[in-house]
C-alpha cells in the first residue's frame, strides 16, 4: 500500500495547520529541522547527512538520536549533495568548499558508511539515497549523474528516493534530455517520490527547484511512476508556502492511490 507521508515543516507550528496536515496524510516524514518533534506515526526521517563523505562521530551521534527517538521509523533517507565537505552556498547553489572527495572516495566512503547505518538501524528500516539537483558549479561533480547514484544504490543494497524535481532542475540547467536522464536512474528501486514543481530564472536562464505545489504534468508523470513501479510506498508533496494549497495537492495525490 502506497501512503502519503508529509513532512514535518514550520507550518505545525500552527495547530490548526497541523490537524489540517495530518488528517490529509497517512504518516509522516521528520527532517532534521523538526527533529525534536514527539508526534505519532513518524515513519520517514530525511536526514541532510551526506553518507559519501567521511564521518567521525558527530554523525554517528546524531544517527543515534534518530534511532532512538523515532520508535516509528520505517524509512531512513540521506543526500548525495555535493562532492566536497564544506560546500559553500552562494544564492541557491553550492560552491566548491571543504575537502573535495574523488568519485572512488565517495563510493569507497559510501560502502564503509552505509554497512555501519544497516548494522545500526537493523533490518526494519529501509535505507535510501536521494537525488540532487545539478546547478553549474564542481560541488556537483559526480554526485547529480545517474550512473553515480545508481552505483550507490545498486553498490550497497539500498533504496532510491526520486525527486523529480531535482532531475528536472538537472536536464533544464545541463540542457539533457529529461526522459534519457531519468531512465539511467535507479527507479526499479524507488521507494518514496518528492512532489513539487521547479521554476525557471529567466535572468540566469537557470532552473531551480521552487518547492512549488505540484501542477497537473507533474501529477500525471508521478502516475506513470507508481503504475510502472511496484516497490514506491511513500508519497511526499514538499510544498510549505501555505496550508491550503498543501491541503488541495494532498487531495490530489490522493487520488492517485
Amino acid at each position: 500500500m502506497i501512503k502519503i507521508a508529509t513532512p514535518i515543516s514550520h507550518l505545525f507550528e500552527n495547530k490548526e495547520y497541523q490537524r489540517v496536515i495530518v488528517n490529509n496524510s497517512d504518516v509522516l516524514e521528520c527532517r532534521d529541522r523538526s527533529i525534536e518533534y514527539n508526534l505519532d506515526n513518524q515513519e520517514l526521517f530525511h536526514c541532510e547527512l551526506q553518507p559519501i563523505h567521511e564521518w567521525g562521530d558527530t554523525e554517528w551521534k546524531y544517527l543515534q538520536k534518530v534511532k532512538d527517538t523515532k520508535p516509528d521509523l520505517k524509512l531512513l533517507t540521506l543526500h548525495l549533495a555535493s562532492c566536497c565537505d564544506e560546500p559553500l552556498l552562494g544564492g541557491r547553489m553550492f560552491g566548491l568548499g571543504g575537502r573535495e572527495y574523488t568519485r572512488e572516495e565517495m563510493k569507497d566512503f559510501a560502502k564503509e558508511n552505509f554497512s555501519k547505518i544497516k548494522s545500526m538501524f537493523g533490518n526494519n528500516v529501509d535505507i535510501a539515497v536521494e537525488n540532487n539537483n545539478y546547478y553549474p558549479t564542481e560541488a556537483y561533480r559526480d554526485v547529480t549523474e545517474p550512473e553515480f547514484i545508481s552505483e550507490i544504490v545498486n553498490d550497497n543494497g539500498l533504496r532510491f528516493l526520486f525527486d523529480m524535481a531535482h532531475a528536472k532542475v538537472t536536464c533544464f540547467n545541463k540542457d539533457i534530455n529529461f526522459e534519457r536522464y531519468k531512465n539511467k536512474l535507479p527507479l526499479d528501486k524507488v521507494i518514496q517520490l518528492h512532489i513539487c514543481s521547479y521554476s525557471i530564472d529567466d535572468e540566469l536562464n537557470q532552473a531551480y527547484d521552487a518547492h512549488n505545489y505540484p501542477n497537473d504534468e507533474e501529477l500525471l508523470e508521478i502516475k506513470k511512476i507508481i503504475e510502472e513501479y511496484q516497490s514506491v510506498k511513500y508519497l511526499t508533496v514538499e510544498y510549505y508556502k501555505d496550508v491550503e494549497n498543501l491541503e488541495i495537492s494532498l487531495k490530489k495525490v490522493r487520488e492517485l492511490i
